[in-house]
């Protein structure tokens, strides 16, 4: 009995002996699993250490400065300024005038306020490519609505006559002004603002004078061929009038535009315009540049011409010449003899090329036997259609009988 005791004694201390061994494996795990976790946890450190790096590399990947690297490839100005190089220029010119202008490049942007000397302009850019700025807009005449109508919408208007704003000269970003001689004080008002100037029409109108005008400006704005074209169409369009046209003793007075009593001097182009057509210009002894002269209605009737015209810009009628008492011995009053000298579309007795037409008219007016209204239309049209690419009905020509 005390042997079976004894032996569950020992058999009991035996299983707490295994449970005791057992308690204590435990035990000593729980100490590994946590240091297992200590380091996982400590690694976040250096995760957390990384980001400052990362944040580092934003400012340098900021390169967006030096990026803009773009101002040096806006190199533009100086790929632009070799490409824009042009052969002949730099170009120096001497005006009319005698003054000496040095042009880097051709120059595109022009102003003025003088319309004959603008057409100068208007007519090598085939419109009005090469005008900045105009002079008196309400004056610009009809032919421009078909051939230049940008004319009243688009060009900036900078004054009238010999009053010129220059504050609105500068925003118009013109590289030339230019004038006619009777304009040659504005030289020094545009040199003051910055902008070149030059006189190129002269107060001595002739036929000459218009050309040396073409030519002058074809340089300065590198159209020499076209300033050559025009010159050659001009002078074929007068001879072809002169071949037909004959010797006549016929003296003529052309009237100005304000007044019955202002003539065209010898030193103007109506006189000849006069003379290319056969006939004399009736006005003598007036010594007046660039303009017409104001006379006196006795001078008017001591001259005695057998023809008057009229310009059609005229502020009076050939109605009113002819029923004018001071007028009624003339010659030309008492025949009837009194014309609007045309055209419609602009003034053919302005120093410009389209003098040349006023050659033609002229011819058909003092030869209407010669020279028919229909082949001064088609001489015309010849000379449109070269200027502009356009041509245009007798009607608009004001030539319709």
């Amino acid at each position: 009995m005390s042997k079976k005791i004894l032996a569950l004694v020992l058999a009991l201390a035996c299983v707490l002996s295994m449970t005791a061994c057992g308690s204590t494996d435990t035990t000593t795990v729980a100490p590994e699993t946590t240091v297992a976790e200590a380091p996982a946890t400590t690694a976040a450190p250096e995760t957390t250490t990384a980001a400052p790096e990362t944040t580092t590399a934003a400012p340098e990947t900021t390169a967006a400065p030096e990026t803009t690297a773009a101002p040096e490839t806006t190199a533009a100005p100086e790929t632009t300024t070799e490409a824009a190089a042009v052969e002949g220029f730099p170009l120096t010119v001497t005006d009319i005038m005698g003054n000496e202008v040095t042009f880097e490049q051709p120059a595109t942007r022009l102003v003025g306020t003088h319309n004959p000397t603008m057409n100068t302009a208007v007519v090598l850019g085939g419109g009005g490519s090469l005008i900045a700025g105009f002079g008196n807009k309400e004056m610009a005449d009809k032919l421009y609505s078909y051939v230049y109508p940008e004319l009243a919408n688009d060009v900036i208007q900078i004054g009238k006559g010999k009053n010129v704003n220059y504050e609105t000269v500068l925003t118009t970003g013109a590289d030339l002004a230019i004038l006619p001689e009777r304009f040659a004080f504005m030289v020094e008002e545009f040199k003051a603002v910055n902008i070149p100037a030059i006189v190129i029409l002269s107060s001595t109108e002739s036929f000459d004078t218009i050309k040396n005008a073409q030519k002058l400006l074809g340089q300065v704005v590198n159209k020499n061929e076209r300033a050559q074209e025009l010159i050659d169409l001009f002078d074929s369009t007068i001879a072809k009038a002169q071949g037909i046209a004959s010797e006549t003793d016929k003296s003529v007075l052309f009237m100005g535009g304000d007044s019955m009593t202002s003539v065209a001097p010898g030193a103007m182009i109506q006189s000849e315009i006069m003379a290319a057509a056969g006939a004399r210009n009736a006005v003598e002894g007036v010594d007046v540049l660039g303009s017409f002269a104001e006379v006196s209605a006795e001078e008017i009737v001591g001259w005695n011409p057998d023809v008057i015209w009229i310009p059609q810009y005229a502020t009076y009628t050939v109605d009113d010449v002819l029923n004018a008492p001071e007028f009624a011995s003339v010659t030309a009053v008492k025949n009837g003899d009194v014309y609007m000298f045309p055209s419609a579309l602009e003034p053919w007795d302005y120093p410009t090329v389209s003098a040349c037409l006023g050659v033609c008219w002229a011819v058909h007016n003092l030869h209407p036997d010669l020279y028919t209204t229909e082949q001064l239309v088609e001489d015309a049209n010849n000379f449109y259609n070269v200027v502009y690419g356009q041509t245009f009905t007798a009607e608009q020509m004001g030539l319709a009988e």
